[in-house]
């Protein structure tokens, strides 16, 4: 089995924990640092056709799939990122088409949507070389 195949059903897998045991984790989030904030609240703007929910000058967070998806300066909070070396973001989506047609216009590389058995994935590069995969579930 491909491993991102493995990752993806994994995530899907229902928690053993008695459903009164405190929950460590209760939410999810994903950041990506840059050096030009307007340029990438921009593209993410379009990207997940949404304003951000909290834009301060050198953070903007998007509601996406109950977390968050942050993007940062890279001076302030993360001043040894490399661009583009970052984990890559990994969102659920059932429409990658719309994404695609949404990034058309942007001058971004807008790749063909990857199809594998059980997956079909759409990896997108941000203005700062920053890799963001979007999968969808396809039963067979």
């Amino acid at each position: 089995m491909r491993p991102f195949l493995v990752i993806a059903l994994a995530a899907l897998l229902p928690a053993t924990a008695a459903a009164d045991a405190p929950r460590p984790i209760v939410a999810m989030g994903a950041y990506v640092p840059t050096d030009d904030m307007e340029r990438s609240v921009a593209f993410y703007r379009r990207l997940f056709d949404q304003s951000p929910a909290i834009e301060l000058p050198d953070f903007a967070a998007f509601g996406v799939g109950g977390g968050w998806f942050a993007v940062v300066s890279r001076a302030r909070y993360a001043p040894e990122a490399q661009p583009g070396t970052g984990a890559v973001p990994y969102l659920q989506s059932e429409d990658l088409e719309a994404l695609r047609t949404r990034l058309a216009d942007t001058g971004a590389s807008v790749p063909g949507i990857i199809e594998e058995p059980g997956i079909h994935i759409l990896k997108i590069t941000d203005p700062n070389g920053q890799l963001v995969e979007f999968f969808r579930l396809i039963s067979e």
